[in-house]
């Protein structure tokens, strides 16, 4: 099967997030060498299924003072990683 760049980004975001931490959608991009825009509509695909979870954090919430987002692998995502043995 041939997987296209937008199935090998998401498969990369799946593998980073596998380590348990929480990323924004920022550093995502840096580590899947993707730009930031094609990581969040990876990632909003990824919410969609069930497989990460992505938390909004409010202007007032964070020390920046500027909105952000919380970007973490769902159990359900760990399984996939799992079965793919990426």
């Amino acid at each position: 099967m041939e997987l296209n760049i937008n199935d090998e980004i998401k498969l990369r975001i799946l593998k980073n997030l596998s380590d348990g931490r929480i990323y924004s959608f920022y550093m995502l991009a840096k580590e899947v060498e993707a730009n930031n825009t094609t990581v969040k509509k990876n990632c909003n695909f990824l919410h969609e299924v069930g497989l990460i979870e992505i938390n909004k954090v409010t202007a007032e919430e964070s020390a920046s003072g500027m909105p952000s987002y919380r970007v973490k692998i769902t159990p359900e995502g760990l399984k996939a990683v799992k079965y793919a043995r990426l």
